[in-house]
């Protein structure tokens, strides 16, 4: 039997091949674009239920920040910290002397009041050591007198009234000596103390050497001061260097504390006054930082007060450019990282609006009366229901 071969057109072939490949191509592009339709319409629903369940609110983390100001018109000796460093209550944040301690000993049209003061002093007592001397030359010719009375009564020539009258001025005399003696031991103890004060205000032969001059780190160590930390907490900035002159209020360094109790921490949300309903003390509340980070909090306050909204939290379509503030509280038992806790961090706030039931933030809402004033709308309703009883 003699073989049979069957040769095929290769157009053919290759039309066919086209075909499969074209075939098997579509499969593949039909099966990207129904994943791909598939993955934007969960994202959709996603959005959807996002939208139906909750809403969401821009804010911001508020904590108080301790700026540290100048009491006075200080020149700053010596930074003691630095930025970043943790400090206790009474740690030394920075050195520093008054200038009026500094300027005044170089003031020659003033006189400063511990310099006056011991002074005057220093006068009265000389001029009360003065008086002694007189006092004493008195004292003698009175009992000269005395003695020269005592003879004139004896031989019957006077009778003692003059002698009398003499004893009394000796008294008097010795009296006004002790007290003239007094009056000058008072005063130089006074002048000793006072010198104590002139030694610790640098008014003495130890002066002070001018900021910025070649003697201006010199400083008799009574002028200087030291500035402490009121409570723990991490300097955050520092607004000046050593060795410089700062008027009174002047900032010298921030710090924020560690007890946030003290800090007043807290989160301020924008509130737009069409989404006001949306939130209440009942609402399950999460302060969203990034996708990492939700932390759990309740509303403390609303209506705390109206604020203009950033631009640029606003859209092109936004009516309102402000919003009614309100104030949140993290619930405890958290953990949540240090740099979270940062003064006008801004954060999203997410409100569960199925669980928060529609109800007003707060029951104290208020009726106006006909004068004028104004009644909560619970109290006047109770009042009212007692009164139909």
């Amino acid at each position: 039997m003699n073989g049979f071969n069957y040769d095929t057109d290769p157009q053919q072939e290759d039309a066919r091949e086209m075909l499969r490949y074209q075939k098997t191509k579509l499969a593949k592009q039909q099966l990207i674009f129904t994943c791909f339709f598939l993955f934007l319409l969960i994202l959709f629903g996603i959005y959807v239920v996002n939208r139906i369940m909750y809403e969401q609110y821009d804010g911001y983390i508020k904590i108080d920040q301790n700026h540290v100001r100048a009491l006075d018109d200080i020149y700053v000796l010596r930074l003691q910290k630095k930025v970043g460093e943790h400090v206790n209550p009474g740690d030394t944040l920075y050195s520093y002397v008054l200038l009026n301690n500094i300027i005044g000993q170089y003031d020659v049209n003033h006189r400063p009041a511990v310099i006056k003061e011991a002074a005057d002093m220093k006068l009265q007592a000389q001029l009360a050591r003065q008086q002694i001397p007189v006092l004493r030359t008195k004292l003698s010719e009175l009992q000269k007198q005395i003695r020269s009375e005592s003879n004139d009564i004896f031989y019957g020539l006077t009778n003692n009234t003059a002698q009398n009258n003499l004893k009394a001025q000796i008294e008097e005399t010795k009296t006004e000596i002790r007290k003239q003696i007094s009056t000058v031991a008072i005063y130089e103890q006074s002048i000793g103390n006072t010198r104590q004060y002139i030694h610790g205000s640098g008014y003495d032969l130890d002066r002070a050497g001018m900021p910025y001059s070649p003697e201006g780190k010199r400083y008799n160590g009574s002028l200087i001061l030291y500035a402490c930390a009121p409570d723990s907490g991490i300097i955050t900035d520092i607004k000046v260097p050593a060795n410089t002159v700062l008027f009174k209020t002047e900032e010298v360094m921030s710090m924020q504390y560690s007890n946030f109790s003290i800090a007043n921490l807290g989160v301020m949300v924008y509130v737009p006054s069409d989404k006001v309903d949306y939130i209440s003390k009942a609402s399950e509340v999460e302060v969203i930082v990034n996708k990492d980070i939700t932390l759990k909090a309740h509303v403390k306050l609303l209506g705390l007060r109206v604020e203009d909204i950033p631009k640029h939290l606003l859209s092109n379509f936004s009516h309102d450019i402000d919003a009614v503030i309100a104030y949140l509280n993290f619930d405890k038992g958290q953990v949540v990282p240090f740099w979270v806790l940062n003064d006008n961090l801004p954060v999203r706030i997410r409100v569960n609006k199925l669980k928060s039931n529609g109800r007003p933030f707060s029951d104290r809402q208020f009726i106006f009366t006909n004068d004028g004033g104004s009644v909560p709308y619970k109290s006047l309703k109770h009042r009212n229901t007692k009164t139909q009883e």
